[in-house]
This record gives structure tokens, C-alpha cells and sequence, in this order.
């Protein structure tokens, strides 16, 4: 088994990153990092729209397993206000506590804005469409780095399979992939937003120009929110476990 291998350093990267918005409410900042030193981070909350909304804060631990996100109730983080009322134009202050340690590994928590409902007029006949933003938390450790394991192989005439598991211990957030092949041409460029958790692992499909065979020696390189990172693999044959009957 060939594996690509790059290591990522964790870095404040989100620092300048855009508010989160979702039809009128407008979220900055787009991640909220809580350390013993800072236990209590704020975030901005805006609603831009001409309605009045009510909104409800709620923290829970994050977790993946099998690619998929998993969503736990916490007390280890601690949200004021959980709710409040928004009027037209409205800037809301929303503060978060940690309640706990560090650990070996970074912690993920997740922080859901949801509107209530019945806080808005809606006609009759029609179907009411709450917001909802998903906003991430983390809890880094002392020394914390993200190391990224590439597996990849041909899953149709111009699609190629990456599976990508984090052996280390902090997250890292895929913008991009930008693939080759080695001393040639670039045949996939794909924008994304993939998070792998310490420990998790994702499976990603690009649609290349051309068709890669297996045994083929690849350049992918990656745009993450810590660091842009290089590796280079060797397209394996395509798995047992997912070949086609």
C-alpha cells in the first residue's frame, strides 16, 4: 500500500476569514477557539433582515465516525445567551465559557444557531424556512498538529478516489485539492470544505481530465486552513471492499 503523508501545523488561519451568513442573520467569527488561558470567547451575531427573529443557542460535542459527523450533547462548553430575540438591524453578543481541560487531542464542539419558530409572520398555505448556522468550537492541546495519510485510486474513466485519514492530533480543514500528474500536466482542481477530526478519516472524488491508470505517481497538493501541504502517492488498484460487483 502506497501512502502520502503531510504534516500540518495548527495556526490561527481564521482570523481573517468572512462572517458566516445564512438569509438574515450574519455570524463572525466563523470558529471559536477556547483555551485555559482564554476560556471565554465572544461572537457577533447580526440580524440584517426586516424581520424580527428569535434565535437559540445550543453546544454540542463533535465527533466523526465513517465520514459522517456525529452530534453529542455537552455541558463543556457553556453558551449566553441560549436565547434571545433579534429586532430588525440587531447586534447580539454571544459569549462562550469552557468547562473543561485540555486533553491529548484537540476537542470539537459545535455551535447551532437556530431561528425559533412561530417568531415570524408566514402566509397561509406556505412552508416556513428556519435559519440555522453551524458554527465550530475547538479546544486545542498543548502542542497540537494535524498529519494528513493519502490513499487514492481510479473509481471510473476520469474520477479518481482519495482516502484521507488525520494521524494527528488537531483538525484540519481541506479548501482544495489541486492534483497532477508527477512532472506533468494538472488534471483535477476541486474547492471543498472537508473537516477531519483528530483520528477520523473522509473519502473525496474528483473528476480528473484525463484517466489516471494504477501505478501511476501523483502530485496532490492541498490548501488547508493551517497550511498549504504536499504529498505525493502512487494510484493504487481500486479496493476490494468498494470494487464494483
Amino acid at each position: 500500500m502506497n501512502r502520502g503523508y503531510a504534516s500540518v501545523a495548527a495556526a490561527a488561519a481564521m482570523l481573517f476569514a468572512p462572517p458566516v451568513q445564512a438569509a438574515g442573520l450574519k455570524v463572525f467569527p466563523v470558529r471559536v477557539v477556547l483555551t485555559p488561558a482564554e476560556p471565554v470567547q465572544t461572537m457577533t451575531i447580526e440580524n440584517s433582515s426586516k424581520e424580527s427573529a428569535r434565535v437559540q443557542l445550543r453546544v454540542y460535542g463533535w465527533r466523526q465516525e465513517k465520514g459522517e459527523d456525529v452530534l453529542e450533547e455537552t455541558r463543556d462548553v457553556l453558551a449566553n445567551p441560549a436565547l434571545f430575540e433579534m429586532r430588525p438591524g440587531a447586534v447580539q453578543i454571544a459569549r462562550f465559557g469552557l468547562r473543561t481541560g485540555t486533553g491529548a487531542a484537540e476537542k470539537s464542539y459545535r455551535v447551532i444557531l437556530e431561528e425559533v419558530p412561530g417568531t415570524r409572520a408566514v402566509p397561509a398555505g406556505t412552508v416556513q424556512t428556519l435559519l440555522r448556522i453551524s458554527i465550530p468550537i475547538f479546544v486545542p492541546p498543548a502542542r497540537g498538529s494535524g498529519r494528513l495519510v493519502w490513499r487514492a485510486w481510479p473509481s471510473g474513466p476520469r474520477q479518481m478516489t482519495f482516502a484521507i485519514r488525520n494521524e494527528g492530533n488537531a483538525h484540519v480543514q481541506i479548501n482544495r485539492l489541486i492534483l497532477s500528474r508527477k512532472g506533468g500536466p494538472q488534471v483535477a482542481r476541486q474547492d471543498m470544505s472537508v473537516y477531519l477530526l483528530p483520528g477520523s478519516s473522509q473519502q473525496v472524488v474528483l473528476d480528473t481530465a484525463a484517466s489516471i491508470a494504477s501505478g501511476q505517481t501523483l502530485k496532490l497538493d492541498a490548501m488547508t486552513d493551517q497550511a498549504d501541504v504536499a504529498a505525493e502517492i502512487v494510484a493504487e488498484e481500486r479496493p476490494r471492499e468498494v470494487a464494483r460487483p
